[in-house]
């Protein structure tokens, strides 16, 4: 007799950095997880393709698939991050194109994973410095990216997550669950982050929805959900941290299980005999997708520009991060001024070493309405270790001091200029290389971000003259 289709889905937090081992680190984690499904001849699917098909009880189809998911929408998500104790971070987005970069794209042509996000703005902001590190990295301005790419999908995580630390939410339920049982709260924290969503993401359609801290109540489940989902276009709801098991054809769309990383399975061996006793069996192919299968590993071609591989970040801290760079450029420490920015270097896939690395550092320090720029510095031995195409490009650009003073330049909202007090020629020529004009006055000089009448740039001239060295 057949046996009925088992589905899992796992899933991960990629804010969960207390360490660089697999143990304490869900992107150490994740990067091995996707070996051992390679390994044991899984195959990775869209969450939405396991949805839609236990819809239209069309599960059997995906026999030896899994699913995967990640949870609460930091940037951790997509980019590669300089944690401040821990060093860089691999994004997740990332470690997929690692992945499918060594594998070839046929080892796991559908590989993807669902991010379900955080979808208020207010509610991100305030965890970012409540829950994390007041770093800013907690945006939906990757959301469209992240979409584009077609290994990614932005889904809901509810508006605001009932969160704890938040000084207020949409809901009256009790704080650390999501225990709803309001229509009107519902509205709030499930509907109204879909309309939300949609428009953030830049895609429309279904969304999925999974419930803040996993568990779902019976209201949400067998109440609200089945009677509004259609009208929100809700096409599924997931849970995680509850009795799990894999997706089958018995499965509530408005219950469907996750196993999550950390509670679930600790290691590889645990993920392993968790999937055995889900009884996932490896996927196998059909004649005709075998028939269709490439007969040849085509390479899959690398990234050859050098914004791929270089990413301006502003960081709340950069003593961690930036401290011994700093140190060796200026023979002190970083300076505790309110805007910092580290320019993060991720290494082509081709490279032995592919770990994110810091290169180069900026700081802008507000002053009335303009910022005072300085402490531009970059790391000599980044350029040795790039490939000859990423250096030729990087020099075009001015060098890794330039592209670093353009990123945090581009960061100051509406300020119409960025001053720089400059006496050593090299910082002048790279000051001149990022757009600085000369003022007319010794060693001060001006990055105008706006065209203003000239008494008004004079003006702001004199008032910052006035500041003296900085």
């Amino acid at each position: 007799m057949k046996t009925a289709p088992r589905i899992p889905i796992l899933t991960w937090h990629p804010q969960r950095v207390h360490g660089n081992d697999y143990a304490s680190n869900d992107h150490v984690a994740f990067a091995r997880d996707l070996e051992t499904l390679q390994r044991l001849g899984l195959r990775v699917v869209p969450l939405h393709t396991i949805a839609q098909a236990l819809v239209r009880g069309e599960l059997h189809r995906l026999d030896g698939c899994v699913g995967l998911s990640i949870d609460d929408g930091s940037d951790f998500d997509f980019h590669d991050l300089p944690h401040p104790s821990w060093g860089p971070q691999r994004g997740f987005a990332r470690i997929l194109q690692d992945f499918r970069e060594s594998h070839g794209f046929e080892a796991q042509p559908d590989l993807h994973v669902t991010s379900f996000t955080i979808v208020s703005p207010e509610a991100r902001a305030e965890l970012d410095r409540t829950c994390m590190i007041g770093c800013r990295w907690w945006n939906d301005d990757w959301w469209p990216e992240a979409e584009a790419t077609g290994s990614m999908a932005v889904e809901s995580h509810g508006w605001d997550h009932n969160h704890s630390s938040l000084e207020r939410t949409e809901t009256t339920a009790a704080r650390d669950g999501f225990d709803v049982r309001d229509a009107d709260e519902a509205e709030r924290e499930i509907g109204d982050a879909a309309t939300l969503l949609r428009e953030k993401r830049g895609r429309a359609g279904d969304v999925l929805f999974a419930y803040p801290y996993g568990p779902a109540n019976a209201f949400l489940a067998e109440e609200w959900l089945p009677a509004n989902a259609a009208r929100h276009g809700i096409l599924a709801a997931f849970t995680a941290n509850e009795p799990q098991g894999p997706v089958t054809p018995s499965t509530s769309r408005w219950r469907i299980p996750r196993y999550g990383f950390a509670h679930d399975w600790k290691n590889e061996g645990d993920l392993e005999a968790l999937l055995r006793d889900a009884g996932v069996k490896p996927h196998r192919a059909s004649m005709l997708e075998r028939w269709l299968a490439p007969r040849h590993v085509m390479p899959v071609p690398q990234s050859k520009r050098w914004q791929d591989h270089l990413r301006t970040w502003e960081v709340n801290d950069a003593r961690v991060v930036a401290g011994d760079l700093f140190q060796r450029s200026f023979k002190h420490d970083v300076p505790n001024y309110p805007r910092h920015f580290v320019l993060v270097y991720s290494p082509p896939a081709e490279e032995d070493d592919t770990t994110p690395r810091v290169v180069a550092y900026a700081h802008q320090r507000p002053y009335e309405n303009v910022y005072l720029g300085g402490g531009m510095c970059a790391d000599p031995a980044a350029y040795r270790r790039m490939p000859r195409w990423l250096f030729e490009q990087v020099r075009d650009e001015g060098g890794l001091a330039t592209i670093v003073s353009r990123g945090s330049i581009a960061a100051l909202g509406d300020s119409p200029a960025s001053f720089g007090h400059v006496g050593e020629p090299r910082a002048r020529a790279a000051d001149l290389r990022t757009g600085y004009v000369d003022t007319g006055l010794d060693h001060l000089m001006v990055y105008w971000r706006r065209e203003l009448p000239e008494d008004e740039k004079r003006r702001l001239i004199e008032r910052v003259a006035a500041v003296g060295p900085f």
